[in-house]
């Protein structure tokens, strides 16, 4: 601890030296701008086109949604660039839509945009990897100008959440540009313009003076937000220090002291919708392993003692769960209890299995959401190792490569994945997006899953939504689909004069941020 404190101030230091400038410069550019530091680079600009959470941090500045989910409500979808929504029947929706809204191009933002978004992700020669956050749409129909019907393919209850993820774009600009230099240089209706992007170091934007004043994010406060991608934590913390940047993610809970105890910078936490688990190839996607052998995936459940990592490593901020699914999502079933941690047990199993002298298994990993990722993926496959899995660890530092191979099939053995719910607050979020076997991130095949998960999907009951979900997870939880980890905190660290805080949905709101005077 004591070495890794001098680092950390060392680095600071060196950061400091580096950032000298008159003393009413800095002021100045201090109030002007927000900086905040990203562990993994921004796959694309396109929302279309990624599931990083990230990039949806960056497209939450640049772009709006249909509904917006406020914290002041406690997370619940309400009117976005949608102002009403409302069931005309149980296969039809109308939107009416906010009037005098422009693109940052001045295009206008109309029932047209609306239909072109809508369209342009379910096509699937877009190859969008939102499109199965929108396949109950069976089609977009315009009734006039600010008026939009969602017909659907069955009943969808949850309507109102999956339109938190509809980040609208311009038709005409993007036709005229196409698709590859739209994800470089965006335009949208969001608080923020777009400046620059350059992959690797930064994108910096800067606020829309002609933003729409009905918006419930409220008008930028600060005139330039620069998102910066720094992959070491040490050189986040240092830069946090010095004031390098303003707001850094993923503080390690070993870290809160050192940030705490700075004077210049403080710590924002709270529980947030995210889930770690170990997802398992059990329907052989990628490659023919152990994984497809149900008592395999049981040895695995049982050879991880998860309560000691989430204490020793993760210091309390986590929480256990044993489903899979978010206590802050709509359909968790807290029945559903953890495997206790039984090596013995384990190896006995394997030995059942026909693998008595265990086996070897592609362990894969990947940066910028899982906090203390390599602390937590080194103890995973140390436990691992004592029952004789031998967890050979690939590391995918981009996190757009990682998508990519998720999509195309290539993550044979295990993934430690981590999962958003893309800020939605519905059991549907995780399960149908990572286990419906027709989902592109999909590892997983069961007839009876998706049954349960398509009438959680369609049944307007509640009620019986709740109750396809439970059977859900304690299918998954029968059969080990996944080994859940843990529900996340977000631990931010931040200038102790900025106004930000974490929010629950994990959303960096920095549009909202503002300098105290």
């Amino acid at each position: 601890m004591k070495r890794r404190w001098l680092c950390v101030a060392l680095l600071a230091m060196t950061v400091t030296c580096g950032l000298v400038l008159p003393l009413g410069t800095a002021a100045q550019a201090a109030k002007d701008r927000v900086v905040v530091a990203f562990g993994s680079n921004i796959p694309t600009l396109d929302p279309h086109m990624h599931s990083s959470r990230l990039a949806h941090i960056a497209d939450y500045h640049l772009y709006d949604t249909l509904m917006y989910r406020s914290p002041k409500d406690n997370y619940k979808p309400g009117p976005g660039l949608a102002a009403a929504i409302k069931s005309l029947n149980p296969t039809t929706w109308e939107l009416k839509l906010r009037q005098g809204v422009t693109f940052h191009n001045g295009e206008p933002f109309n029932a047209e945009a609306v239909k072109f978004t809508l369209d342009r992700i379910l096509d699937p020669a877009t190859k969008s990897v939102t499109r199965g956050n929108f396949t109950w749409i069976k089609e977009v129909k315009i009734v006039d100008e600010n008026t939009v019907q969602l017909l659907t393919v069955k009943p969808f209850p949850a309507a109102a959440e999956f339109l938190t993820l509809a980040y609208v774009v311009p038709p005409k600009y993007l036709k005229s540009v196409g698709d590859e230099e739209f994800s470089r240089k965006p335009v949208g209706t969001g608080p923020y313009k777009f400046v620059e992007w350059k992959k690797a170091e930064h994108l910096i934007v800067e606020a829309n003076p002609g933003y729409w004043k009905d918006s419930p994010k409220g008008m930028p406060r600060i005139k330039t937000i620069v998102f910066r991608t720094i992959p070491e934590t040490t050189t986040q913390i240092a830069e946090l220090l010095s004031g390098g940047v303003d707001i850094i993610r993923n503080v390690p809970p070993d870290q809160i002291a050192v940030v705490k105890g700075s004077g210049n910078a403080r710590i924002s936490a709270t529980k947030i919708l995210r889930v770690n688990s170990i997802m398992l190839d059990n329907a052989a996607r990628a490659s023919n392993t152990p994984l497809t052998n149900q008592k395999v995936r049981e040895a695995i459940a049982y050879a991880i003692n998860v309560d000691e990592m989430l204490k020793t490593i993760l210091g309390g901020y986590a929480e256990r769960t044993a489903a899979g699914v978010n206590p802050l999502h709509f359909g968790f079933d807290p029945s559903v209890k953890p495997y206790p941690y039984d090596p013995e047990r384990a190896k006995k199993l394997l030995a059942e299995a026909g693998y008595p002298n265990g086996f070897e298994i592609t362990f894969n990993t990947y940066s910028g959401s899982i906090t203390s990722v390599d602390q937590m993926a080194d103890a995973i496959a140390g436990y691992l190792a004592k029952v004789g899995i031998k967890a050979k660890r690939r590391h995918i530092e981009d996190v757009g490569l990682w998508t990519k191979m998720g999509q195309e099939g290539k993550m044979e053995g295990m993934q430690y994945y981590s999962w958003g719910s893309n800020s939605i607050f519905d059991a549907d979020a995780i399960l149908y997006a990572l286990h419906y076997s027709k989902e592109p991130l999909s590892y997983t095949k069961d007839p009876t899953l998706d049954q349960l998960l398509d009438e959680g999907r369609t049944s307007i009951d509640p009620k019986k939504r709740q109750e396809a979900y439970a059977k859900a997870q304690q299918l998954m939880h029968e059969k080990v689909f996944w080994v859940p980890i843990n529900v996340q905190y977000t631990i931010e660290g931040v200038n102790k004069n900025l106004n930000y805080e974490a929010g629950s949905d994990e959303m960096m709101r920095v549009y909202a941020a503002s300098w105290k005077d």
